[in-house]
């Protein structure tokens, strides 16, 4: 079972370094894109945390 896992770990790590590499038809890659200005992608995450956060402590009340 552990190769399985292995495996998928694998497979998944290919498509995510082949999805974020892929050029657009500006020639540009996501890769790129957060390369170019990680403060707005840090930004825009710290922000989703943040509402998650809310949004699940809203529910449990």
């Amino acid at each position: 079972m552990g190769t399985i896992k292995t495996f998928l770990l694998g497979v998944g790590t290919a498509y995510a370094v082949y999805y974020i590499t892929k050029k657009r038809r500006d020639g540009t890659s996501i890769l790129d894109d957060l390369l170019d200005n990680p403060s707005l992608f840090m930004n825009k995450a710290k922000d989703y945390a943040i509402a998650e956060a809310i949004h699940t402590v809203k529910d449990k009340i």
